[in-house]
């Protein structure tokens, strides 16, 4: 595994549980992970997802490819101007400065 993919898988991780902190406070049953993975990425991305959903029976964690990196950000935007927006769209970087 080459240095980006292994960031990529970082970042992946860290947003899986990001979402699943964020579902537990709304007491969501099912957490829909929007992604812009593609090839290997996305069959991680995918593999993540089962593999904790199948690790505990809280939460289900649904990956959801959205189109190239700017399709999913419009996705997002779209989706918050709707009042629908995913707890946490996978490529947002940085804190969560509401803590």
């Amino acid at each position: 595994m080459n240095a980006t993919s292994e960031r990529l898988l970082r970042a992946s991780r860290w947003q899986l549980r990001c979402s699943a902190c964020a579902a537990q406070a709304q007491r969501s049953p099912e957490i829909q992970w929007w992604h812009a993975m593609t090839g290997a990425n996305n069959d991680r991305v995918n593999a993540l997802a089962k593999r904790f959903s199948d690790s505990q029976s809280e939460y289900k964690v649904t990956a959801v490819y959205k189109g190239s990196y700017p399709e999913a950000m419009a996705a997002a935007i779209a989706a918050y101007r709707a009042g629908n927006a995913p707890a946490h769209p996978a490529g947002v970087r940085g804190r969560d400065r509401r803590r």
